[in-house]
């Protein structure tokens, strides 16, 4: 568990004085958030570039923090202890606020979450990684569940959109067995015959397994134009590695976990370019002001490095969550689930002013205006049960650094996620 306190300006004294001057004086505790992150484990790869942009986000936000609370965040690594024993923890030992990042195993944890929550009206509950989670559960104040990005299902099927716009016919899908992976895959199972693709069959995998290159041979029986790999960064780069050794030349398109440069170090280059194609789908930023301002921002800020890039769909989807999870807080006043719950869904699809940046948001607000934050990833207009909808591209590893290849259709994506 690592635990610091971030929210030193980033702007400068100037800024940080005028802001000073038009806040009123903080009389409360700071806000507390649980931030669920991984740093030993499968993804443990992960851990500093989510705490980073985690902090860099919080950081812009205590500029001018939300309700006049400063908001600290504690960094608890579930990789080694488990998602469950890790919730306990922050809920009680830490008292958090907030708990970010409920995932794979919502489903341990809900009932004796749901009972705090009743008697509490706390903990808030965003997660970037609450795609895994059932669709119907969230958006309301008794279940404050709300989603930094699309469904984990919409990976899939925008992998599945591109393959058919690329006239692959015979598709396998792979995956490995936990909860995520095996929604991706009936989603695409189900995607593909809409699109007229033929699933000419699907292989499960264990995430533990350290070679891949049995289930490389059963594939390559299968006769496939493409093989969709729904996985870990690690072990997308297994399998990769594995078939381009035992000598099959592919097209393979993985998921948005494959951004982390586990899976180009785990491939090499030499795998990835024997292919005839290795992409993923991952969730892209549109062209707008909120872009601009981020990108510049980060290029700017002391995780910059841990960061990278800023197209990161991660690094995105944490960003424009916090940001709306902050500006809800300045409108309900408080932690309180039933009023930040409207609010997230007011400053995110409400009739109110567009703003890109927290700044805008936080300012209008404070002036008694209503209004409509459009992030880097988009609209972040909310579903009643806490789903969000996203721009989906196509990318692939270029000497080290991630290019976008094409830009899926959101909408056609959303259709076929229903």
């Amino acid at each position: 568990m690592i635990s610091r306190t971030v929210g030193k300006p980033v702007w400068g004294c100037v800024v940080a004085i005028a802001i000073s001057l038009a806040t009123p004086a903080i009389a409360e505790r700071p806000i507390k958030i649980g931030h669920l992150t991984h740093h030993t484990g499968q993804y443990g790869g992960f851990g500093d570039f989510f705490d980073s942009i985690t902090d860099f986000t919080v950081d812009v936000i205590n500029e001018s923090p939300p309700a006049s609370r400063p908001i600290t965040v504690i960094h608890e690594d579930i990789g080694t202890i488990g998602e469950t024993r890790g919730v306990r923890r922050l809920l009680s030992v830490e008292k958090v606020d907030i708990l970010l990042n409920s995932s794979h195993q919502y489903d341990e944890y809900r009932e004796m979450l749901l009972k705090r929550i009743k008697f509490l009206k706390k903990p808030l509950l965003p997660s970037v990684h609450g795609g895994s989670i059932d669709p119907k559960l969230g958006g309301v104040g008794t279940e404050p569940l709300f989603r930094g990005g699309p469904m984990d299902t919409a990976q899939s099927i925008a992998a599945l959109l591109h393959l058919s716009e690329s006239g692959k016919k015979r598709i396998v899908l792979v995956s490995t067995t936990l909860k995520g992976h095996q929604q991706q895959r009936d989603a695409g199972m189900q995607a593909a015959e809409r699109l007229g693709l033929t699933v000419v069959g699907t292989v499960d995998i264990q995430p533990t397994w350290t070679d891949y290159t049995s289930v490389v041979k059963k594939v390559a029986r299968m006769k496939p134009d493409a093989v969709v790999v729904l996985s870990a960064p690690h072990n997308g780069g297994v399998f990769v590695r594995n078939a381009a050794d035992a000598g099959f030349s592919w097209t393979i398109v993985g998921t948005t976990e494959w951004q982390e440069t586990d899976f180009v170090e785990t491939a090499g280059e030499k795998a990835l370019a024997f292919h005839e194609s290795v992409v993923l789908s991952a969730y892209a930023h549109a062209e707008s002001p909120a872009w601009e301002f981020y990108r510049q921002a980060i290029s700017v800020s002391p995780q910059a490095d841990a960061i990278g890039d800023a197209a990161n769909s991660y690094a995105m989807q944490y960003y424009d969550l916090l940001v709306l999870t902050a500006l809800a807080l300045e409108k309900a006043g408080s932690v309180d689930s039933d009023q930040w719950s409207d609010a997230m869904h007011s400053v995110s699809s409400g009739p109110g002013q567009v703003v890109y940046t927290y700044a805008e948001g936080i300012a209008l607000l404070r002036s008694g205006k209503e209004i409509n934050y459009d992030g880097v990833t988009g609209s972040m207009e909310y579903s009643k049960t806490g789903v969000v909808s996203g721009l989906f591209g196509i990318f692939k590893w270029s000497d080290g650094h991630l290019q976008r290849v094409s830009v899926a259709d959101g909408d056609r994506v959303a259709e076929l996620d229903q």
